[in-house]
């Protein structure tokens, strides 16, 4: 068994999240000091899909969880899993599913993460949250709850197919601030919920709730079959609404509000501080600088039910090998070379745009080898102009 070890890093992920609330309101928080500079000697963050097994059924699920779980990782696999990421100085460990709660000894499994050294977080849709399980998460070592919101009442219980999930989703919220379990929303953004960013920032202020994590949809899994892409300009009216909000509701207590899963994030923040003539433009260009963009296949990897392992948790079509039959060090250090320069793979678009070096790219391919055709996922929404050198 690996030696506890005392972990860094933020709650989540630091390397692989935009800090709005940094970048534009200039509130710095815990994990900007592991975000902000070069690549330590911490490992990866890992997402491990404990289960496939879940009793919603949402209409942008990447993982296309189900009511049965199928095959997954016995317990003993699982620490098994657990102490060979904790070998590679994985600074946290993000539980998912499916809905990881529904995943038989998962509090056994959460108490031995946090004993080994490992930053354990959850991400769930709340629906299992009660007091008497919130207070178990606290006591098994559990240090961030990620609730999932997809939008108004209507809006969230029409996406999950369950009457009730959005009520549940709060009151899980509810619960966990009420014993001090640090918590917080996830928000995926689509075509139909990109409207109602504003009524996410005041229900978190209502439930004094810090922090929100805006994730651009990918195109995987239900998500694929749904046509729930926004477009360009929806996303860039999203992203406006998040910075507008993301200020006012910082005086509400609202002061950690990340984008995830699109890089080029980065830049629309830039080009919004250069229109409004702001002085912190350049500490932030430099802040992004050293972020260095995307971090898919090197600083983040995905383990799903069965042990096999991924990229991140979005590309489950392709599996680069599976822990019961290879540790996982080896897996990731033969394929550290393909997703160090992702930009090798990029459109000519890309590789003449002023931002390639914040931002990095978002390649990745939907085939289940290396010869498929890799693509832009999500799309980059900037304009010509403003990808040019001289920029708008």
């Amino acid at each position: 068994m690996v030696s506890p070890r005392p972990c860094g890093g933020g709650v989540i992920s630091p390397k692989i999240m935009i800090n709005i609330s940094r970048l534009y309101c200039g509130i710095e928080n815990e994990s900007d000091k592991y975000r902000y500079r070069a690549d330590n000697d911490t490992g990866p963050i890992v997402v491990y899909n404990c289960t496939n097994k879940c009793g919603q059924n949402c209409l942008h699920c990447y993982a296309k969880a189900q009511s049965t779980s199928g095959k997954e990782l016995d317990a003993t696999q699982a620490k098994q899993l657990l102490e060979q990421l904790a070998a590679v100085k994985c600074p946290v460990v993000l539980f998912s599913g499916g809905e990881p709660l529904e995943r038989e000894k998962i509090l056994e499994l959460l108490q031995f993460s946090h004993k080994i050294g490992l930053r354990t977080v959850l991400s769930t849709n709340g629906s299992l949250i009660n007091a008497e399980i919130a207070k178990k998460l606290l006591d098994a070592g559990v240090k961030y709850v990620g609730i999932s919101i997809d939008g108004t009442e209507e809006t969230h219980d029409k996406f999950r197919g369950i009457k009730g999930s959005f009520k549940s989703a709060v009151n899980a919220m509810k619960f966990c601030k009420d014993i001090n379990l640090k918590t917080g929303m996830r928000f995926t953004i689509t075509n139909i919920n990109y409207t109602q960013i504003a009524d996410i920032f005041a229900l978190a202020a209502k439930l004094n709730v810090s922090r929100i994590c805006f994730y651009h949809l990918i195109s995987a899994g239900r998500a694929a079959e749904n046509n729930l892409k926004c477009t360009n300009q929806q996303i860039r009216t999203a992203l406006a609404n998040i910075l507008d909000c993301a200020k006012e509701y910082s005086k509400k207590g609202v002061t950690e509000v990340l984008t995830v899963g699109n890089h080029v994030d980065g830049a629309f923040v830039l080009h919004r501080l250069k229109q409004e003539k702001s002085e912190s433009y350049e500490k932030v260009l430099s802040l992004l600088e050293k972020f260095g963009g995307n971090k898919i296949g090197t600083k983040i990897f995905d383990v799903d039910s069965q042990g096999n392992v991924h990229p991140d948790q979005f590309w489950q079509n392709y599996t680069l090998g599976n822990i019961t039959e290879e540790k996982f060090e080896n897996i990731m250090k033969n394929y550290l070379h393909i997703f160090k320069d992702k930009t090798a793979f990029a459109p000519a678009r890309c590789k003449k745009c002023r931002w390639l070096t914040i931002c990095g790219t978002n390649m990745r391919f939907f085939g289940n080898d290396l010869k498929s055709e890799w693509v832009l996922e999500p799309d980059c929404f900037l304009t010509d102009e403003e990808i040019s050198a001289q920029g708008v």
